[in-house]
């Protein structure tokens, strides 16, 4: 443990707090992303959002071009809808698909109020009239608009109930999204996707660990969400201590000023190679590994163990080199993602589950799989380690 964690009489304290640099101040939420936050997040339930899809789509059917937008925020409104995602739902008439929809819906129209078929021929487009043709696509439109707006809502309600989260869960992400959107957009859309796709951070707060006294060490935090859902879970923050270690100078930028009033919660950048890790009682090392050779991987383990008090848990999530094409997918995925401009250039590392587990044991913890079913289908693993009792030697 570094001196800076303990104080004169040699007690343990909590990590200091972010210090403010030249980007990291108080917010500076403008009145843009104060209502890109009302808009992302407004009635979002599975019938809400069902509603909002089938409404989007029936106004996207609809022949009144140029009144979509219009349309969707009043429709919207009355409602109670989330307006971004009736606005989405009108995108099912755009360019490319305009054409073919009101083809349909004149020939249905027709054939309702005429019980045939319109010719393809512009005598008789010209023979039914400009009245005609526009009494045609109301109705064809309300037809197809409706047969459409169903069962996209439909679709929509099935992936909305399907979620894995809770919705009190998914308040706990809004109010931290909150955070990061003082930020910018970019950051919070970035923090809202860690936070509901990435499986470990939900599976922590079932596993307990995310306790108001636990010492919390975050190996490759990335924008420290970690940390803003502890203070989320915790807000009184009096004993919140937080520590998240990354490599990339933005997103430790970011970290710092969302969560510039925890002030137990600490991000500093520094190479993983490069890191002696304090005391801790909870390590997420969550999709970083793999940035480091494995000699690299190996030496990061040993040194959590040495400073890790018996019972400590690590938990480790990593993309399994065993997984077969899943993996090369996911692995391709990662090879372009070191393209975006800002982020560090590092060689991949991956490896099999089984080898991973093994380097956990030779650094001195106990290990169990707990990767969901459906971790496993998308060639990712996650190990828990369990600090054993037993002295290692230096790494």
């Amino acid at each position: 443990m570094s001196s800076a964690d303990r104080n004169h009489s040699g007690q343990e304290t909590a990590p200091e707090g972010p210090r403010a640099g030249p980007d990291d101040g108080m917010p500076r939420r403008s009145w843009l992303r104060r209502l890109y936050m009302t808009l992302r997040t407004e009635h979002r339930t599975p019938g809400k959002v069902a509603f909002g899809v089938g409404v989007g789509v029936f106004v996207g059917c609809s022949p009144l071009w140029g009144l979509h937008f219009p349309l969707c925020v009043l429709l919207a409104t009355i409602f109670r809808l989330n307006r971004m995602i009736v606005y989405a739902g009108a995108y099912a008439g755009n360019p490319l698909t305009a054409a073919p929809i009101l083809f349909a819906e004149l020939q249905i129209g027709h054939r309702l109020l005429h019980h045939a078929w319109l010719p393809v021929t512009l005598a008789d487009v010209e023979t039914l009239g400009l009245g005609g043709v526009v009494l045609n696509l109301i109705v064809g439109s309300v037809v197809i608009g409706s047969a459409l707006g169903a069962l996209a809502g439909l679709l929509a309600w099935a992936i909305a109930k399907s979620s894995s989260h809770h919705e009190a869960y998914r308040e706990v992400v809004d109010a931290i999204v909150v955070r990061y959107v003082d930020v910018s957009i970019r950051d919070a859309e970035a923090a809202r996707a860690r936070l509901l796709r990435d499986p470990i951070w939900p599976f922590l707060i079932e596993e307990g660990v995310l306790t108001s006294d636990a010492r919390i060490l975050d190996l490759g935090c990335g924008r420290a969400v970690g940390g803003a859902l502890a203070g989320e879970l915790h807000p009184s923050g009096d004993r919140l201590w937080y520590l998240g270690i990354d490599a990339c100078d933005r997103y430790v930028r970011a970290a710092r000023q969302a969560l510039h009033d925890l002030s137990g919660c600490v991000v500093q950048g520094m190479d993983l190679r490069d890191f002696d890790p304090p005391a801790a009682d909870v390590v997420v090392v969550n999709d970083v590994l793999r940035y480091l050779p494995f000699t690299a991987q190996d030496a990061l383990l040993r040194r959590v163990a040495r400073v890790l008090p018996s019972g400590a848990r690590v938990f480790v999530r990593e993309k399994d080199a065993g997984g077969g094409w899943r993996f090369a997918l996911r692995s391709l995925v990662d090879t372009l993602s070191q393209l975006v401009p800002g982020r560090p250039r590092h060689g991949l590392h991956y490896r099999r589950a089984e080898d991973l587990r093994n380097a956990l044991v030779a650094a001195g913890f106990s290990v169990s799989d707990r990767t969901p079913p459906r971790g496993s289908s998308a060639a990712w693993v996650l190990l828990e380690g369990v600090r054993r009792p037993t002295s290692l030697g230096r790494a």
